[in-house]
C-alpha cells in the first residue's frame, strides 16, 4: 500500500486521506489477500456496504494518475468483479485491490516472524501443538520451531514449493521461505526424531492448495582449511560472492547469472570460525544469501544457514559430525537495508541486526557433508553455490583425479 497521509492534494482534506489509508490497512489485515481475493472481497462488500466502499473509491478517484491500476490483470479483474461499475470507479477499485493485496502481503510476511504464543490461530485451534515446541538443551522453550514428528508434513520429492499438509481437519503450512526439499532430504536420511521445523502460526485453510508448478567472488575462499577443518583458534575464514549485472550475455552461464540477478539475488557471504572452549575447540560456520526480491515492499531478504561442531579440529571433512545445523530467514527494513548491504559476514566482524528473523528448520547430529546438498536446496542462487563449492572443495576434485591415476 502506498502511504497517502503525507500527500498534499488540493481539495482533499487530510483527515480523508488518513481515513482512506487506515481503512485499506484495516481491510488488509482481515485475511491474507492476493489480487483475486482482494477483488472478491470488494465485490462482496459492494453488495453488503455499498456506501462504505463507494466512499473509499470516491476518495481514491481524486488522486488517480495514468500509472494507477497498472496490472496485467486489469481487464480480467474488471470483467469478473467490477463489470457493473463506471470506468473511473473501476480504476479506483482496482487501485484499492492492488493496495489491499500489497499491504496484506507485507502485514502477513512480518506476522509470520512472531514468536509462537497460544493466541496464534494454529495454537488456538490445536493447543496440543503448543506442547510440541522445541525444548532447548537448557530446558527453555524455543518459540520458533516445532518438532517435525508432531505433524504429518511429508513433502513430495523435487517439489520445493510444496508447503501444505493436512493436520486433523485443517491444512497447515510450513514457512514460505523454507524450500521443502530441505526437510525432505533430512527426513529421508535421518528420520524426523531430531528435526524441528517452522510452521506459519497464522495460516490455516480448509482445503489443500493446487499442486505448485513451477557471480563472481569479492573474497575467494581459502580451499585448504576445510579439508581437515584446520582453522587456528580465534581466527576466521571468510568468503563473499556477488552476482554481476550482465549488460550483454555471451554464454549459458552468464544467462543463468542474469536470470538470478533479475530475480533480486545479490550476494552470498560466508564465515567460518574456530574458538577455544575449555580443553576443546568449537567450530561454527554461517552463510547468508542477500536478495532484493521484496525490496519494493521495503524488505531485504537474508536466507541464512548456521552450523556448529564440537571437537572436530583436524578432522577430515567427510567424517565431521555436526552438533546442529539450522536454516533461518532475516528481514532487513529501513536503514538496516543499506547497512547490511554495506557489511559482510566474510570480515568476521559483527554485522547489522535483522529487523525481524525466524528459524525455519533445525537438524541435530547430522554430517557436515550434508551441507553441500542443503545449501543447494535452500539458497536461490545456483551459480554462486556452484562457484563456492568448486573453489572451496578443490581437494575433493584433486582426490578423485589422484584415484583415477
Amino acid at each position: 500500500m502506498i502511504n497517502l497521509i503525507g500527500l498534499r492534494i488540493e481539495g482533499l482534506a487530510m483527515d480523508e486521506l488518513t481515513f482512506y489509508d487506515q481503512s485499506i490497512q484495516r481491510i488488509a489485515e482481515i485475511m491474507r489477500f492476493d489480487l483475486f481475493s482482494a477483488a472478491e472481497y470488494l465485490q462482496e462488500e459492494l453488495q453488503k456496504d455499498p456506501d462504505g466502499i463507494q466512499h473509499l473509491a470516491s476518495i481514491r478517484k481524486q488522486f488517480l494518475t495514468k500509472d494507477d491500476a497498472n496490472t496485467g490483470l486489469y481487464y480480467f479483474i474488471k470483467d469478473n468483479y467490477f463489470s457493473l461499475q463506471t470506468d473511473d470507479n473501476v480504476d479506483a477499485l482496482i487501485c484499492m485491490v492492488i493496495e489491499i493485496s500489497h499491504a496484506s502481503r507485507i502485514h502477513y510476511q512480518l506476522l509470520a516472524f512472531e514468536k509462537y504464543n497460544p493466541e496464534q490461530p494454529i495454537f488456538r485451534k490445536y493447543p496440543e501443538l503448543f506442547q510440541k515446541i522445541r525444548k532447548k538443551a537448557n530446558g527453555n522453550f524455543d518459540y520458533e520451531l516445532i518438532r517435525l514428528d508432531a505433524v504429518n508434513f511429508n513433502p513430495l520429492p523435487n517439489m520445493p514449493k510444496y508447503k501444505a499438509f493436512k493436520y486433523k481437519d485443517s491444512v497447515l503450512y510450513i514457512d514460505s521461505y523454507l524450500d521443502s526439499t530441505v526437510p525432505f532430504y533430512l527426513m529421508h536420511k535421518y528420520g524426523k526424531e531430531h528435526l524441528h521445523i517452522r510452521l506459519d502460526p497464522h495460516y490455516i485453510s480448509k482445503k489443500m492448495p493446487q499442486m505448485p508448478l513451477e557471480e563472481e567472488f569479492l573474497q575467494p575462499p581459502n580451499p585448504h582449511w576445510i579439508e581437515r577443518l584446520i582453522i587456528h583458534s580465534d581466527q576466521h575464514e571468510g568468503t563473499e560472492l556477488f552476482l554481476p549485472m550482465h549488460t550483454e550475455i555471451g554464454n549459458e552461464w552468464e544467462h543463468l547469472q542474469w536470470s538470478e540477478y533479475s530475480k533480486g539475488i545479490r550476494k552470498l557471504q560466508i564465515v567460518a570460525t574456530m574458538k577455544s572452549e575449555g580443553n576443546g575447540k568449537h567450530f561454527s560456520m554461517s552463510f547468508e544469501e542477500l536478495s532484493e526480491e521484496a525490496i519494493e515492499d521495503g524488505m531485504l531478504v537474508g536466507r541464512m544457514i548456521h552450523l556448529d561442531a564440537i571437537d572436530s579440529y583436524d578432522t577430515p571433512f567427510e567424517k565431521v559430525r555436526l552438533n546442529h545445523l539450522d536454516l533461518a530467514v532475516n528481514i532487513y527494513r529501513g536503514e538496516s537495508i543499506q547497512e547490511r548491504m554495506n557489511s559482510t559476514l566474510a570480515s568476521g566482524k559483527r554485522i547489522t541486526d535483522a529487523s525481524v528473523r525466524t528459524h525455519l528448520i533445525r537438524a541435530d547430529d547430522i554430517m557436515f557433508s550434508d551441507l553441500l546438498e542443503i545449501a543447494n536446496m535452500f539458497f536461490k542462487s545456483k551459480t554462486m553455490i556452484e562457484e563456492w563449492i568448486n573453489y572451496q572443495f578443490k581437494f575433493r576434485t584433486e582426490d578423485t583425479e589422484s584415484n583415477v591415476k
